[in-house]
C-alpha cells in the first residue's frame, strides 16, 4: 500500500480550494440542469421543509449529493488527492461547482466525507468484554483501515493538515476526533476499573497507542500488515495494563 494524532498519518499538494467557487470549465448544460432544478424546487420550498419534519422522502438534491460522494471515490481509485480538482468531481458527477461548494468549504471537505460515506468505514465494531478489548477492536480497525485502498488518501491528507489549518479542522473533526474520543472513554473507564494504571495521563497515552500507527504509515506503508494487526494492538495494551 502506497493517516489522529493527536493521532496520526496523510500528504497532498495544494489540495484546498482557499478561494470562492471561480468560473466553471464544464459543460454550460450542467450548470443548466442545477438552475433549473434550483427553480422548481423554489415554489415547494415549504412543502420540503414540512415534508421532511414528516419524514415523506429527501429533498431533490439528495441525490446530487450522493453522486457526488459517489464520483469523489470513483476518482480516487486513480487519481492523487494533489490532482483531484473540484472541476473534476463536478464533471464526474454531472453537476456544477456551484452544487458541490453548497455542501462543502473545499476538496478537503469533500474527500473526507466521501471517505466517511463508504459503508466499510462507518461499520459498527464488535461489542467489547472489557475496555482493554475495545481499545484492541479500535487499534485494529484503524491499522485495517489505513492499509485498505483508502490508506494513500489518508496519508494525502495527514500531510496537507499539518500545512494548511482548514485542512487540520477538516481532518481532526471528521477522521481524528471520533477515535481520540472512542479511545479516551475506554481509557478513562478502564482506570476505573483498574484495568489499565492509575498514573496514565489520557492525551500522552493515546499519542502513544496510536501514533507509532500512523509513523508506520508514513515511513513503512508496507508493514501495515496483517502481522502488525495481529502483534501491535497486544503490545500496546502490555504498556499501559495495570
Amino acid at each position: 500500500m502506497q493517516p489522529t494524532l493527536g493521532q496520526t498519518a496523510l500528504d497532498f499538494e495544494t489540495f484546498l480550494d482557499n478561494s470562492a467557487p471561480q468560473q466553471d470549465n464544464q459543460p454550460p448544460q450542467f450548470e443548466l440542469e442545477e438552475a433549473v432544478a434550483d427553480m422548481a424546487d423554489a415554489p415547494n420550498e415549504a412543502q420540503t421543509k414540512t415534508d421532511s419534519k414528516q419524514g415523506k422522502g429527501r429533498p431533490r438534491s439528495e441525490k446530487s449529493r450522493k453522486n457526488i460522494l459517489k464520483a469523489t471515490n470513483a476518482l480516487l481509485l486513480h487519481t492523487s488527492v494533489q490532482e483531484l480538482s473540484i472541476e473534476a468531481i463536478a464533471k464526474k458527477a454531472k453537476v456544477g461547482k456551484t452544487t458541490i461548494y453548497r455542501w462543502w468549504p473545499n476538496k478537503a471537505a469533500v474527500v473526507m466525507d466521501a471517505l466517511i460515506a463508504q459503508p466499510g468505514l462507518s461499520a459498527p465494531l464488535p461489542t467489547a468484554r472489557n475496555h482493554a478489548e475495545a481499545i484492541k477492536l479500535q487499534l485494529e480497525k484503524l491499522i485495517r483501515m489505513l492499509d485498505s485502498n483508502n490508506g494513500d488518501t489518508i496519508a494525502q491528507l495527514f500531510s496537507e493538515a499539518q500545512a494548511s489549518n482548514k485542512a487540520r479542522n477538516i481532518f481532526t473533526s471528521n477522521f481524528l476526533s471520533p477515535l481520540v474520543d472512542a479511545l479516551q472513554y475506554s481509557i478513562e473507564e478502564g482506570i476505573k476499573e483498574k484495568e489499565f494504571r492509575s498514573s496514565l495521563e489520557i492525551k500522552t497515552t493515546i499519542d502513544m497507542l496510536c501514533g507509532p500507527i500512523f509513523f508506520r504509515l508514513m515511513a513503512h506503508p508496507h508493514d501495515l500488515n496483517e502481522d502488525f494487526i495481529q502483534s501491535y494492538p497486544k503490545e500496546a495494551l502490555r504498556l499501559i495494563s495495570a
